[in-house]
């Protein structure tokens, strides 16, 4: 049987046989990149649906001919080249798509059995299905048209004009900080005595780096969201982005201990909330590094000077951390620092450039999310040249701490793990002060003179868990509600009667509901996001809601259904 090429997804790897690669991702399993579709004799709707999934989100896979378990029972042979045909037909046809995409179906004999094999880019465009928008959310296809916010992310990700380019009409010069600049050029006269910046002005400065220009019509300075995040003063960034936020958060415990709920819940031992500029949070940033993680000495060969390795590697991952977030969506980033490890969490650009899920070092390219965020912070000798952050990464981590796990996931938020030292058993029983920890850092963990009451409750994120998990936590109590805002109900929810806080919970309860009922596929992460808590928080509050509302369906690509 003929077989026509066909351009593989960047995620598989050129030099396999077609035939290989398909019984590879055959074994793999069903993921946000791989679908599984029987379609014997015809070809389902499901089919299309997953192909406008695929082309709205990063691209992927569709087996043809193989059941959801991976078992390859093939289509009719005699029917395949019809199968083929119609699917050509169907992806031309301005009544089913639009826009109309392009790829080739890749009809092969595996195993004796004739299979489908579709290979779907990312798409450049925001595409349609039969009127209706898919986006790819795990292993399920998503259909978000009536979802106003996952639509504005879809568009802001297929969006070619990146969101520090854009104006910020209505920001004026009076709305950023004159010392940020200062402070940037003190920075200069110390590292880069002749640097151009000492003789510039605030203005001079913001047209140099493209972060501002001058309207030709107007003579009027328009200014940038580049240089709002960069310069802006904490009032105007609340004012013009009211969810920036970054939290850096200290944990005297393991990156193992802080998952077990049981043993951990909510527990941080410092926390600095930043919503400065992007300069002063790196400086921020930084200094909490200082605090708490060991600087371990080094002196390289050949030299007599010391080199600060704690800063050297660090320097790299909080400003990667800093740059290479996306600020349109609005989430918080996150800077934790375990007793065993450092991890961030930002929310990102999903890029066909860049693989999604787990990913090495040496899978990071070079592209660059934030070209104005990276040039400023190239000046100011807090990135070098394009790929260096990895490059320094895999030269100092060794040599910081020999054992180190660098661990990497890409999805809608980027997650990077690297550990810092060793933990004997003993020591990951025990939760005091670890011997390698910096007197400096054990002063400050019993001192959180940052943290209000209010604040307690806003912990970081932690890991994900399917809303089914909900079922395992235990707690047990029963009050009422105020009234819905879309329409008069009245909920029976768990509470307990010794929590001061109940007026402020049942408030976030009601939060719940309301965006349940908004949005009935809502994650708890977004959940989380949205009513400014962390996702642990929200499996507490599902749990009392569990006579109201219940959820249905895989943990990915199921919903939630009110109770009568």
């Amino acid at each position: 049987m003929a077989k026509d090429s066909v351009p593989l997804h960047k995620s598989t790897t050129p030099e396999l046989m077609i035939e290989e690669l398909f019984i590879k991702l055959s074994q793999k399993g069903e993921d946000s990149c791989t679908e599984y579709k029987t379609c014997t004799d015809k070809i389902s709707d499901s089919l299309y649906e997953t192909v406008c999934s695929f082309l709205n989100h990063s691209g992927g896979q569709i087996l043809v001919g193989v059941k959801d378990n991976g078992e390859i029972v093939g289509v009719n042979p005699d029917k395949a080249d019809a199968l083929k045909s119609n699917i050509i037909t169907s992806i031309k046809n301005h009544d089913l798509f639009l826009p109309c995409p392009y790829f080739s179906p890749q009809v092969m004999e595996i195993n004796g059995k004739v299979v489908i094999l579709l290979d779907i880019p990312c798409g450049q465009y925001v595409y349609r299905y039969k009127g209706r928008f898919w986006d790819r959310n795990g292993d399920a296809d998503i259909d978000i048209t009536d979802h106003p916010e996952l639509l504005l992310s879809l568009f802001e990700r297929k969006n070619p004009h990146l969101f520090e380019e854009r104006k910020v009409d209505g920001l004026k010069m009076e709305h950023l900080d004159h010392d940020t600049f200062q402070f940037c050029r003190n920075i200069l006269a110390v590292k880069k005595p002749g640097h151009p910046w000492l003789q510039l002005s605030d203005e001079e400065i913001l047209i140099h780096t493209r972060l501002a220009r001058e309207n030709i019509n107007t003579g009027e300075l328009e200014l940038k969201y580049a240089a709002l995040i960069l310069f802006g003063t904490e009032y105007a960034i609340e004012d013009f982005m009211p969810r920036y936020r970054f939290e850096a958060l200290f944990h005297m415990c393991t990156y193992e201990q802080y998952n077990d709920m049981r043993q951990f819940p909510n527990r941080y031992d410092d926390r600095k909330t930043l919503r400065c500029n992007l300069i002063r949070v790196y400086d921020e940033l930084t200094k909490f590094t200082e605090r708490y993680l060991p600087n371990k000495f080094y002196l390289p060969a050949g030299s007599t000077q010391r080199e600060d390795l704690r800063w050297d590697l660090f320097r790299e991952i909080v400003a990667n951390l800093c740059v290479h977030s996306d600020y349109s969506i609005g989430y918080a980033c996150f800077y934790h620092v375990f007793k065993d490890r450092v991890v961030t969490k930002n929310p990102t650009r999903l890029l066909p450039e860049i693989p999604e899920g787990k990913l090495t070092l040496q899978q990071l390219n070079n592209y660059t999310k934030n070209p104005l965020l990276v040039r400023v912070f190239h000046e100011l000798s807090w990135v070098e040249d394009m790929g260096s952050g990895t490059r320094n990464i895999l030269r100092y981590a060794p040599l910081y701490y020999p054992n180190y796990k660098v661990e990497i996931n890409n999805g809608s938020q980027f997650i990077f793990s690297i550990t810092y030292m060793d933990m004997p058993e003993k020591d990951a029983e025990n939760v005091s002060q670890s011997p390698k920890m910096s007197p400096k850092g054990v002063e400050n963990v019993s001192q959180n003179i940052e943290m209000s009451p209010k604040d307690a409750e806003n912990v970081s994120q932690s890991p994900k868990m399917s809303p089914k998990g909900v079922e395992n936590v235990s707690q047990n109590s029963t009050a009422s509600t105020e009234e819905l805002d879309d329409e008069d109900m009245t909920l029976q929810l768990n509470t307990d009667t010794n929590n001061k806080n109940i007026p402020k919970k049942h408030k976030r309860q009601q939060g719940i509901v309301s965006l349940i009922k908004r949005n009935n596929q809502i994650t708890v992460e977004e959940l989380a996001a949205k009513l400014d808590v962390n996702e642990r928080t929200i499996y507490r509050d599902l749990e009392e809601l569990k006579n109201v509302i219940k959820y249905i369906g895989p943990s990915r690509g199921g919903y939630w259904t009110f109770l009568k």
